[in-house]
């Protein structure tokens, strides 16, 4: 449990980092610095600064598919859910520093970015996935969802 606590305040001590840096322009010192660990415990720990980053991106958007359950959980209505989905969405990420620095600047990112990039789709799927199965869709509906919301990232 140690472990968990150090990963989740290292990612707090993230955050304004890649606020104030971005994500293209924030180097290893830096984090090193900023989170007072050692090299190799940063690589044992996150195994490279998209790691960490992913985890800082992971993080937030958990927040907001966990509190988007309470939103849907009752509607039944396809489009009406994935508008709600949309809407709430770039409502979330619009006003989250974290998320609107990363899908701002995401295009621009240069190859080397490019693990990121997929963890952090692969990562919004499963959040997706988790959330609309504990509404009860079934498959299909999921799998319907995840098309068209993936179109909107």
């Amino acid at each position: 449990m140690e472990d968990h606590g150090f990963i989740m305040q290292a990612i707090e001590d993230l955050k304004p980092l890649l606020i104030d840096s971005g994500f293209q322009n924030l180097k290893l010192d830096t984090i090193l610095a900023s989170l007072n660990i050692s090299k190799a415990k940063f690589f044992r720990y996150f195994g490279s600064i998209g790691g960490i980053m992913e985890l800082a991106v992971y993080h937030e958007l958990s927040v907001f598919y966990h509190s988007l359950v309470l939103k849907i959980r009752q509607q039944r209505n396809k489009e009406h859910v994935l508008h709600t989905i949309i809407s709430h969405r770039k409502k979330f990420i619009d006003n989250n520093p974290i998320l609107y620095i990363y899908y701002a600047t995401k295009k621009g990112f240069t190859r080397r970015f490019d693990p990121l990039k997929k963890a952090v789709l692969q990562n919004e799927n499963d959040l997706l996935h988790g959330m609309l199965a504990k509404c009860s869709y079934s498959e299909a509906d999921i799998a319907f969802f995840k098309q068209n919301i993936t179109n909107e990232v």
